[in-house]
């Protein structure tokens, strides 16, 4: 990941897609995403939890909500990419089956607040186990020192993605 910083200075022109293996890195890059999100898909619809992948974006920050104070939908809507409308919508519809619950912070009576229930708790929690052990089972085929490699270099790659990810204040 290093290439271009083995370059010269400015006057270097920028490497071609194709040169060292760049087209071949992006081409497996997205064949990774696409099998990770086939795999996350498969796991999700045999789960007995009845979440959808959409919905299990959406509330994975809640099962980090140690305190259980709830997270507002804004919060909730950015984590999962999705719009708040469209954040409410879901949320409201895992409220109707009794996933999370919804309140109106203390704080400013715009928020509202959402919060796993024991049910919606329970049914995260066994998706994620299953997600884990899947994704054991693959990186298993991995050395324990290809794993820390592969570790380091996924971290890189996701905060150089990120960076370069056009945003409203970039």
């Amino acid at each position: 990941m290093r290439e271009a910083s083995k370059h010269g200075g400015a006057d270097d022109p920028a490497p071609t897609p194709d040169e060292g293996g760049i087209e071949e890195l992006a081409r497996a890059a997205d064949q990774l995403f696409y099998a990770m999100r086939r795999s996350r898909a498969a796991t999700v619809g045999r789960s007995s939890a009845g979440l959808s992948l959409a919905q299990l974006a959406l509330l994975y920050p809640l099962a980090d909500d140690i305190r259980g104070e709830g997270l507002a939908v804004s919060k909730l809507a950015s984590h999962a990419d999705v719009s708040v409308p469209t954040a409410t919508r879901m949320l409201k519809q895992l409220e109707a089956t009794g996933v999370v619950t919804r309140r109106r912070s203390d704080l400013d009576e715009r928020q509202v607040l959402i919060r796993l229930t024991e049910d919606g708790a329970r049914r995260l929690a066994a998706i994620r186990t299953d997600l884990r052990a899947r994704q054991s089972r693959a990186l298993s085929h991995f050395t324990p020192q290809e794993r820390r490699v592969l570790t380091t270099q996924l971290h890189e790659l996701a905060g150089l993605i990120t960076d370069l990810t056009p945003g409203p204040d970039r």
